[in-house]
């Protein structure tokens, strides 16, 4: 089975959907900025105030940044990476239930392959990761895998998006 006009104009318009509403950005960098700024005003500070006296006012304000900053920053950087993933995993889950679903009109079956096949993989910082576990989705999706397989080969085609389902299986 391949793909007909009409069901590429529905991938395509997902896929846009999906484009034009990216994931929400990784802040984990910003807390180890954060971290980073907060031990140089710590250990700087002093200093500073020997070379300038008139700075002593913003004493209270500068050891107040510091402590967020190196308080705040590691917790940011373990955390704030996290909301892009979780808005992923739901999509996908929500992409899974679809299939799932015996009534669900092939319509809806592309617009969750897609979305599916989108957020197969996340790529927020230096390194990208893979959101899915294939073997309990290939259950999940069970007799609709052909579906996700020809909206994959689509999107791998027209892309070069990333296998997910297609990672192992040769084309006949």
């Amino acid at each position: 089975m391949s793909l007909s006009p009409g069901d590429v104009s529905i991938v395509e318009s997902t896929r846009s959907e999906l484009r034009d509403e990216p994931l929400p950005p990784a802040m984990g960098q910003v807390g180890c900025l954060g971290a980073v700024a907060g031990v140089i005003v710590l250990v700087g500070w002093p200093q500073l105030l020997e070379a300038v006296p008139a700075l002593s006012f913003f004493s209270p304000f500068a050891m107040l940044f510091a402590f967020v900053g190196i308080v705040g920053g590691p917790v940011m950087l373990m955390f704030g990476g996290q909301s892009g993933r979780q808005a992923s995993r739901a999509a996908i889950e929500a992409s899974l239930r679809v299939f799932e679903d015996p009534e669900a009109e092939r319509d809806e079956q592309l617009r969750a392959a897609t979305v599916l096949l989108t957020r197969a993989y996340i790529s927020q910082g230096p390194s990208t990761d893979r959101m899915i576990d294939t073997d309990d989705a290939k259950g999940r999706i069970g007799d609709q895998i052909d579906v996700v397989l020809d909206v994959e080969r689509y999107l791998a085609e027209q892309y070069g998006d990333w296998p997910v389902f297609l990672d192992g299986i040769s084309d006949e």
